[in-house]
């Protein structure tokens, strides 16, 4: 057969899977196995690949700081950490929703999960804000933008997803969205104290007090140390980010059940059982997604879709803007990790052949991933928020359009300016 023709088969089948809404595991299995149909590879190849897309050691932090994300919202953590936040920034217009941003970002630092963090910190301040006056949309708004940087600041679940896939330093990713994530955590902060102080949004009222501050941190101590052990033990070198996922259960776990006292066994078993859920999705994903990838690879069909790509642009930066504009469209009706295990492969022939670093690829992508958690129908963040608020999808999905146009200038920042990007990897992986 032609190899054109098994191109068609195997992107003819997967759109047309998706299209009818079977799942995106199934859809990557069933053009697989039809386009291997086509070729004298054995059938046994698929049973294989299921086998070692799955026996990754690298994706054990996957389950990891997925359980680690539900102990912390079950342990009284984050109420610790956002009383911090509240003493530290709460008195400024708007300051509610600036509190919900920066603590947005210290909960990045301990879960992986964009939707965890919109659960943890929106159970917390939408009614917070409903109580003072915000408007219900707003407030939703603001908690459900803020939970996408649970996904940048590490640990991150989908960086480690791409540096499987890719084939890069767990550890270098997550060091390489340190600076990313904190440009676009104080943009989206500014972006709330502009709209308070235009729209007269109240602050809390109480006058910043250095005794207070010092006060909340120490109360709060336990659960500040916690991203120290976690990422500090990665960048140390003491323990792998697989092990430091494991670290971060542990002491959660210690926090919640023995210090704090608000963790009981059978919210330990509710957690785990979620944890095992998000888990299994992620490794049905996992095995069609390689074999999948195999495949195109060894038809050398990412090499055609480069060549013509580049056959139509020629300026790198312009590939660069209408590749992230086509992964904002995919986000729209594809989950995360599922985006990341199909399209990498396809990319990073054509990031290879104009000149881009792979990391700096792999950043611009999980930011786009964020925006994908903001854009309906899929746009998990939304229905998160949505259930905490009970205000309907589609007036969050208005609320958050302002906040999704400085994500976008926050991408544009990140294309011309690699380094940004690329720094805190090199940094680690040089060692």
């Amino acid at each position: 057969m032609p190899e054109l023709s098994i191109v068609h088969v195997i992107f003819g089948s997967l759109v047309l899977c998706l299209i009818l809404g079977i799942p995106i595991g199934f859809s990557l299995g069933i053009a697989s196995l039809l386009g291997l149909l086509m070729t004298p590879i054995p059938l046994i190849f698929m049973a294989e690949t299921f086998y070692s897309g799955a026996d990754i050691f690298p994706l054990l932090a996957i389950p990891g700081f997925i359980l680690a994300g539900n102990l912390m919202e079950k342990s009284g953590i984050t109420e610790k950490i956002i009383n911090v936040v509240f003493e530290l920034c709460g008195n400024v217009p708007g300051g509610l929703a600036v509190v919900t941003m920066v603590s947005c970002m210290f909960f990045a630092a301990l879960s992986g999960s964009g939707p965890a963090t919109t659960a943890a910190i929106g159970a917390i301040m939408i009614p917070a804000m409903t109580n003072s006056r915000y408007p219900k949309r707003y407030g939703a708004a603001v908690c459900s933008t803020g939970g996408t940087i649970g996904i940048l600041i590490p640990p991150s679940n989908p960086m480690i997803m791409y540096g499987v896939v890719a084939n890069l330093s767990v550890a270098g990713l997550f060091m390489a969205g340190v600076v990313p994530g904190i440009i676009m955590g104080a943009a989206l902060s500014l972006q709330c104290l502009i709209t308070g102080k235009i729209k007269g949004h109240h602050a809390t009222g109480k006058k910043f007090s250095i005794i207070m501050l010092l006060k909340s941190i120490w109360d709060g101590k336990l659960a500040l140390l916690m991203p120290v052990i976690v990422l500090g033990s990665i960048y140390s070198g003491f323990a792998t980010p697989t092990e430091a996922s494991m670290l971060a259960v542990v002491y959660a776990f210690f926090l919640g059940f023995f210090l704090y006292r608000k963790l009981s066994l059978k919210d330990v078993y509710d957690c785990m059982l979620k944890a095992g859920m998000l888990t299994g999705a992620v490794l049905i994903i996992m095995g069609p997604a390689m074999a999948f990838g195999k495949l195109l690879t060894m038809y050398d069909i990412p090499a055609q879709i480069a060549s013509y790509i580049l056959s139509i642009f020629l300026n790198k930066y312009i590939i660069l803007i209408v590749i992230c504009i086509f992964l904002i469209f995919v986000g729209t009706f594809m989950e995360t990790l599922s985006t990341i295990v199909l399209l990498t492969p396809i990319f990073m022939p054509i990031m290879a052949q104009i000149g881009v670093d792979p990391v700096h690829f792999g950043i611009l992508f999980v930011v786009i991933c964020e925006i994908g958690f903001l854009t309906p129908p899929l746009g998990v963040n939304l229905y998160v928020a949505s259930a905490i608020s009970g205000v309907s999808l589609e007036e969050i999905s208005k609320g958050v359009i302002p906040f999704i146009l400085i994500m976008c200038c926050v991408v544009g920042l990140l294309i011309f300016f690699p380094e940004l990007s690329t720094w805190g990897y090199y940094l680690v992986t040089s060692r």
